[in-house]
């Protein structure tokens, strides 16, 4: 008999899709082009990640935006899922909705393997599931940027994405070294079209979440 870790807390079971319920706190947000590019990626792939459902309170903890593509596939929400299923805590509960989802969790991309992966079996950007925005930035001056020569935006863009790229870099290499992140700050705008406009007065695409502070401070002067 296998043994098992005593770090896993969730069990499998399935359940009907009636049983689950969006968790109305839940501060993930979607856009409508990833939106598309989720479902045509569950539409060929189909769902090959367990949805993560608290038994306790009826809450889907991790898989909201997957859901309701599958509402959509399904074109109904009257079908039966196969979930990880927790028990905890209401408060346990928001943490691990956070944490489940917090990029800064899950590590960076290892450019040059990623590039390489691609390439390799000839994938595009597209099929990985990036948008033309994160391949520009992704994929900027590497095999796979030959892919992208004929959209306009991307192109018009090459020289500050290649500045932020370079600033991001040097930015996570001075925070392993310091071990602290006094060297950036975070704006949290009230609507996406507050960020838009932010971002066009800068003149920055509306699509990144990197601004480099050097480019900022030559156009701003200081």
């Amino acid at each position: 008999m296998e043994k098992k870790s005593k770090f896993q807390k969730f069990d499998m079971d399935t359940i009907c899709r009636s049983e689950i319920h969006g968790a109305d706190y839940n501060p993930r947000v979607i856009s409508e082009d990833a939106r598309k590019r989720l479902r045509k990626m569950l539409a060929k792939h189909g769902l090959v990640q367990p949805l993560v459902w608290n038994r306790r309170t009826g809450n889907l903890v991790a898989g909201h935006q997957r859901l309701a593509a599958l509402d959509s596939l399904e074109r109904s929400q009257d079908y039966d899922l196969q979930v990880a299923v927790i028990d905890v805590s209401e408060r346990e509960e928001r943490v691990l909705n956070v944490q489940l989802n917090n990029p800064s969790m899950q590590g960076e991309w290892d450019l040059d393997k990623l590039t390489e992966l691609a390439d390799s079996a000839a994938i595009t950007p597209d099929e990985l599931g990036f948008s033309d925005g994160d391949a520009a930035i992704l994929f900027g001056g590497t095999g796979l940027d030959s892919l992208l020569e004929d959209d306009p935006g991307v192109t018009e863009a090459k020289d500050t994405l290649k500045d932020i790229k370079q600033h991001r870099a040097e930015s996570m290499a001075r925070m392993q070294q310091e071990q602290g992140a006094d060297f950036y700050f975070t704006v949290v705008c009230e609507t996406v079209e507050q960020k838009r406009a932010i971002l066009k007065a800068l003149g920055v695409p509306d699509w990144e979440c990197y601004v480099n502070g050097r480019s900022l401070a030559g156009r701003l002067g200081v």
